[in-house]
């Protein structure tokens, strides 16, 4: 039992001290995925809404920002991702191997190394599949592995921040880390509408 322990706090340490890393280290990497394209870009566009104001019609300019604020959604998503690959862990414990493998752990590491082949690949996870959403980079495309896994690790201290404040963050400091990958989540039916309003 306390060797479990011990190497489960080992695990949870170095995820910690990569989160650190990787943190200060975004902002290069990210910066490097996107001069890869020189397509237009999200975090460019912009989105126009007219108000009708005494009779008159005024225009105004706002950034594109397609991103999803609905919290506990893209929360409840991630917890299905986590119950999925728990239980396959779980599976291949008790009933294949025999012997402890960690189920609990190596499902948490999934959402870390899984879950950014999905997003690279199909822009979804299992979770995101279900509740009708998707990711997309700064283009509207599928992120690049790299871009994913650092948009999931800060994910996790993104939720712990939220839950550990009560939920009385700010959306921005919320959703940081889609911020600060360059990366929006998106309900999937309105990809195409966000490709054409940045293509205009």
């Amino acid at each position: 039992m306390t060797n479990d322990f011990t190497f489960e706090l080992m695990a949870i340490g170095v995820l910690i001290l990569t989160y650190f890393t990787l943190y200060y280290l975004s902002k290069f990497i990210i910066k490097y995925e996107l001069q890869k394209k020189k397509t237009k870009r999200i975090s460019n566009a912009k989105t126009y809404k007219t108000v009708t104001r005494r009779g008159e019609n005024f225009e105004y300019e706002f950034p594109l920002n397609p991103n999803l604020d609905e919290f506990w959604i893209r929360l409840f998503a991630k917890v299905f991702d986590y119950g999925f690959y728990l239980g396959i862990f779980y599976l291949i414990d008790r009933i294949l191997i025999e012997k402890s493998t960690y189920p609990y752990l190596l499902a948490f590491l999934a959402l870390f190394i899984i879950n950014p082949i999905f997003e690279s690949l199909t822009g979804r996870t299992f979770g995101k599949y279900i509740f009708g959403m998707r990711v997309i980079d700064d283009f509207g495309e599928n992120p690049s592995f790299l871009t994913s896994f650092i948009k999931n690790l800060l994910q996790l201290f993104s939720i712990a921040f939220y839950v550990l404040s009560s939920a009385t963050i700010l959306e921005d400091e919320m959703f940081f880390h889609n911020k600060r990958t360059f990366t929006y989540t998106i309900w999937n039916k309105d990809k195409e509408k966000i490709l054409t309003e940045l293509n205009n």
